[in-house]
């Protein structure tokens, strides 16, 4: 066996703040995921990929932890793998309640069912803002994604579906550890995507002092020209940023009222094809 891949395995669940005892399950006990990440035994690919799920993490981020982590860094991984589509049908959003729902409650010490039930409840909140989040769910989001040391794909899909949860200090917290961080280039575009969404939020909120960092790191990770649409965007927000600081800011002005209507050829060009 490649005893890298428990080490790997038990790097990963660490910097996920999990202890064994929450990934063992009925299918794979404490015992052989012990083994497992010491290199001592190797286990079946169900029970590998189970494991993975219960730590949030895809087969293609520990395929890229274990194999490529020590690499020069390149574009190697420039892609987002992991975008999905973004269900907006209350039905079907009540039906995956349902189902995550009824897994914790066979498997109550699975984070990753808790979570699910949050992300969901989010996405239903926006759709109908009377059904709300409680508080102590929204703690508990809150205290995992501060908890964790390595923001994989879940991770930032979660936190990308539940900004309008979370305070603007929470915010800013959880993005300053996601750039700081080491991150997976396929990673990058997932990241862009909530930068550009919190970056109006926090003008909104007039949360303005972390926005130059997030501006400097946009301008580092959009150079290639697969980022035109980042790149006007970004633009965008700066001045929309500017004529928040200086309301008699007439360039910023302008610059909007000239970009709002690049926006409508966006969404005309989108819809046509």
């Amino acid at each position: 066996m490649d005893t890298n891949l428990g080490r790997t395995f038990r790097r990963l669940r660490k910097l996920k703040n999990m202890e064994i005892k929450e990934v063992a399950s009925e299918d794979i006990s404490y015992a052989q995921i012990s083994k497992f990440e010491r290199g001592q035994t190797d286990m079946t690919l169900t029970k590998f990929l189970s494991s993975l799920e219960a730590i949030n993490v895809t087969l293609e981020e520990f395929y890229h932890e274990a194999y490529f982590s020590n690499l020069p860094k390149g574009s190697l991984f420039n892609y987002d793998f992991c975008q999905k589509f973004e269900i907006k049908d209350k039905e079907k959003l009540q039906q995956l309640l349902k189902i995550e729902t009824d897994l914790l409650t066979l498997h109550p010490s699975i984070k990753r069912y808790k979570l699910n039930i949050i992300q969901i409840k989010s996405q239903l909140h926006l759709i109908d803002p009377n059904m709300q989040v409680n508080k102590k769910d929204i703690l508990y989001l809150k205290e995992y994604l501060l908890s964790i040391n390595k923001f994989c794909a879940y991770e930032l899909s979660l936190y990308n579906s539940c900004l309008h949860l979370l305070d603007n200090k929470t915010l800013d917290q959880l993005i300053q550890k996601i750039i700081s961080s080491e991150n997976g280039y396929y990673l990058n575009p997932k990241i862009l995507k909530i930068i550009l969404r919190l970056i109006p939020i926090f003008i909104e909120n007039n949360f303005l002092d972390s926005l130059p960092l997030l501006f400097t790191y946009l301008e580092s990770h959009t150079k290639s020209d697969l980022f035109f649409y980042e790149k006007v965007t970004m633009v965008y927000l700066k001045a929309l940023y500017d004529l928040k600081i200086n309301p008699e800011n007439h360039e910023a002005s302008s610059l909007l009222n000239s970009y709002a209507e690049v926006f409508k050829l966006f969404n005309t060009l989108e819809s046509e094809h």
